[in-house]
């Protein structure tokens, strides 16, 4: 079962993550972003999930991959069809594609 850390999204956004990390049974914990750190150090989670289009997701995503390189930090947009991935395998370097959820599902099973 994978663990995973959501951070902060409008409410619909939210529902529709939760609903589809409960499709794949992963133990889900929800934090504020200012909260993502503190939550990461104490249960090393096996993903994050952030809000793309929070200010300060980028440097809190690099922070979270050199601080805890096993951990897959995604940011999916809460106002468009696109998620930027920064996996510890491209070390820190990202990628956007657009949103689907086969791919969340498939960074979320491992």
């Amino acid at each position: 079962m994978a663990r995973v850390l959501l951070g902060e999204f409008a409410a619909l956004v939210r529902a529709g993550l939760l609903s589809l990390l409960a499709e794949e049974r992963a133990q889900v914990v929800q934090a504020a972003d200012q909260d993502v750190p503190a939550w990461v150090a104490q249960g090393r989670p096996d993903v994050v999930v952030l809000d793309l289009d929070g200010g300060h997701v980028g440097a809190l995503a690099r922070y979270l991959c050199e601080r805890y390189p096993a951990v897959t930090v995604v940011a999916c947009s809460s106002s468009r069809p696109a998620m930027r991935v920064f996996p510890p395998f491209h070390h820190g370097e990202s990628y956007t594609r657009p949103l689907d959820p086969e791919a969340l599902r498939a960074l979320v099973r491992g």
